[in-house]
């Protein structure tokens, strides 16, 4: 049987105040890595889109894409998945791992001038209050869902930090409304330690399809998901 064609995306984003400044998160890319990895292994052909400083797949059959920001990640996604479809090799299954920043630079204030934010402008001057004020970051899974339609599979990642059970579910259920993701990969960083990976996947009719404790097991399961369709 031809296996699917997966697209993982992975890592955390870079979003500039100025030219060398920057807020991200605490994302390493390890789980996208594996998946990456692991799934390669199992014939998939998949392409991993990792973020700048992110750990990277180590399978040299995997078609690797960087990026640094939120914009930079979906235009890349958008390419390559446009790209796929003109060959008429569309991927089969999207699996959004990054973490994107919810909120992106927008202005920033110091030495009572107001400036632009972003890449463009020069190095700030130090030594004196900066004041960065943020806008709403755009929802990527959104725009993948529809770039991809119901052509393929998307399956999304949801991270929280010490929730209760009702407050990951709610989770879930709120990026389902707003993304029309088909599965919900749900865990809680609290859990998450070396050799530990706790999971719950989740339809997007809210029935759980898999659940485990590593990483392992969550490649296995993913690649039921992929190869259902």
């Amino acid at each position: 049987m031809k296996h699917a064609k997966i697209l993982i995306t992975g890592g955390g984003c870079r979003e500039a105040i100025d030219g060398v400044r920057f807020v991200t998160n605490m994302s390493t890319g390890r789980t996208s890595a594996f998946l990456a990895d692991a799934l390669c292994g199992q014939g998939f052909a998949v392409t991993a889109v990792m973020g700048a400083g992110a750990a990277l797949p180590q399978n040299s059959a995997v078609q690797l894409l960087r990026y640094e920001s939120g914009e930079e990640l979906l235009a890349t996604v958008l390419t390559a998945l446009q790209a796929a479809e003109a060959e008429n090799e569309p991927y089969t299954a999207v699996i959004h791992a990054a973490a994107v920043s919810d909120f992106i630079p927008d202005t920033v204030t110091t030495g009572g001038a107001t400036y632009k934010a972003g890449k463009a402008l020069k190095k700030l001057h130090s030594g004196a209050t900066m004041t960065v004020t943020f806008r709403a970051a755009p929802k990527i899974a959104d725009r993948i869902r529809a770039a991809v339609g119901e052509r393929a599979t998307l399956m999304c990642f949801k991270l929280t930090n010490g929730a209760t059970e009702d407050e990951r579910q709610q989770a879930v259920e709120k990026l389902v409304s707003h993304s029309a993701a088909d599965y919900v990969i749900r865990n809680d960083l609290t859990e998450i330690t070396g050799a530990a990976h706790p999971f719950v996947v989740s339809a997007k009719n809210g029935e759980t399809v898999a659940c485990g404790k590593t990483l392992s097991e969550l490649a296995a399961a993913l690649a039921l998901l992929c190869d259902k369709r």
